[in-house]
């Protein structure tokens, strides 16, 4: 199999986890991508430039005039039989240029995101779904990472015959269980519950409430910080990193630095309210597979229906019904340690694999082939 990978930005930490789990799984792999801030080299690896953000006409400008240079790519590699693409803007991209070319290809179309223009009413998001309607016209596997975007998005708005393959946001690749089971016996000893929130900051109704929490309960709450924050919550983030107790570890290695900053966090903030009305009710983010792989209790609300039906299915955390600073206050007001231990010990009867996510990716690219020899 000869594997053609295209991102639409290298510099993302989704892109370099699945590069890393194709790379672990394919001999010939070739990528294609734009960047965002700053691009990340890899081998057998061409670099489109620059992507345009937050600016729909000018990205689509520049996806039309690089048709030519896919095409060029595609044309000095023909042996490539398998392309998967991340995100709406580069799939179009390939499905565009494939129009210009005789050759078959599987296509591999992964969402990891619903943006909510694209459920809008507007010309825009009726536009923007008629692009997508094209993509999934030209689409074998249609991947996501949480089966909500399935069932409430693409069910709802399209026709596609695509096969659907879960592929979640597991931790990528598998850790050593013996570093997870010592984990199991890392109970809290001191007087401050450590709240951690990881990854890409996006959420300021997230940092808002640590950050009233952490004033409220100085004497209980300390905040974690590992990841970095997009630029409309960087005064939230600045405000809660400028606390005594809180600790900022900034951007880190993927899955590098992964044990040393949960074997810091007591409890994961899983909740998210960046975008309420379609993201944040159906996605299952990267961190609860991550508190999950190295058994740190999560806390989310109810409005969180995707992540909240996670955590109550395999009871790892506690579900909030309030979305405010009294319902924190209450309950870490309450929260004792042998409860907290309880809460930690769920995780010892669960394998691991519900958190790793190498098995998924085989099982994707094991599919892939036996299509290839029909």
């Amino acid at each position: 199999m000869n594997f053609l990978s295209l991102f639409f930005v290298i510099d993302h930490s989704h892109s370099q986890k699945r590069i890393l789990a194709f790379k672990n799984n394919i001999k010939k792999l070739t990528i294609i991508s734009y960047f965002r801030n700053q691009t990340v080299e890899y081998e057998n690896h061409y670099n489109l430039g620059k992507i345009p953000q937050n600016n729909y006409i000018r990205r689509f400008v520049k996806i039309f005039f690089d048709i030519p240079r896919l095409s060029k790519i595609l044309s000095n590699n023909p042996k490539i039989d398998v392309v998967y693409a991340w995100n709406f803007d580069i799939a179009l991209l390939f499905v565009l240029t494939k129009l210009f070319s005789k050759r078959r290809y599987k296509f591999i179309y992964e969402v990891a995101d619903v943006k909510p223009i694209l459920l809008s009413k507007s010309v825009v998001g009726i536009f923007l779904r008629k692009f997508e309607q094209f993509i999934l016209n030209h689409t074998d596997y249609l991947c996501v990472t949480s089966e909500n975007f399935i069932s409430n998005y693409f069910d709802k708005y399209y026709e596609y015959d695509a096969k659907t393959y879960i592929l979640e946001n597991k931790v990528y690749p598998k850790i050593d269980i013996k570093l997870i089971n010592n984990k199991l016996n890392n109970i809290p000893t001191g007087s401050k519950w450590r709240i951690g929130l990881v990854g890409i900051f996006r959420c300021n109704t997230s940092l808002q409430l640590l950050l009233e929490l952490a004033k409220t309960l100085p004497e209980k709450i300390e905040i974690i910080l590992a990841g970095k924050p997009e630029e409309h919550v960087n005064e939230s983030f600045k405000e809660l990193t400028r606390l005594n107790d809180t600790l900022v570890i900034g951007e880190y290695r993927y899955p590098n630095d992964l044990q040393n900053i949960y074997s810091k966090i007591d409890i994961i903030w899983s909740a998210d309210f960046s975008e309420p009305t379609v993201n944040s009710k159906w996605l299952l983010p990267n961190r609860i597979y991550e508190a999950g792989l190295f058994t740190v209790p999560q806390l989310c609300f109810s409005e969180n229906k995707a992540i909240s039906n996670y955590i109550k299915s395999l009871n790892i955390g506690w579900i909030l019904e309030e979305v405010n600073i009294k319902s924190l206050m209450d309950f870490f007001s309450s929260l004792t340690n042998e409860q907290y231990h309880q809460m930690k010990l769920n995780y010892s009867n669960l394998p691991s694999d519900l958190f790793s996510g190498d098995e998924q990716v085989k099982s994707l690219l094991s599919k892939v082939r036996l299509e290839l020899l029909d």
